[in-house]
């Protein structure tokens, strides 16, 4: 491996990296706001403070959860597709 091929590889997995921490972070944050806000809403309208907005808080974890669920997964199975290839190669080496 050449050193030219050494930083363009380090500046793909960083950028990659700084994007899927910029999904997380998107992904945590909008499903918590929008739903705080929302129970916050509905709360005022009907006059019943703390019921929705106890409900829509723990409906936007469950959504959070669920997207970083989502998100994640096929990730790490790659990572570990990648693995077990390299252990075959390993192996079949031997």
């Amino acid at each position: 491996m050449s050193l030219q091929q050494q930083p363009q590889n380090t500046n793909k997995n960083f950028g990659y990296a700084l994007s899927l921490g910029a999904q997380l972070g998107f992904m945590i944050a909008l499903p918590l706001i929008v739903c705080l806000l929302l129970g916050v809403f509905l709360d005022k309208k009907q006059n019943t403070f703390p019921m929705f907005l106890i409900i829509f808080v723990l409906l936007g974890v469950a959504l959070t959860v669920i997207d970083i669920y989502k998100l994640v997964i096929p990730f790490l199975e790659k990572k570990v597709g990648k693995e077990e290839k390299k252990q075959n190669k390993d192996i079949e080496l031997k």
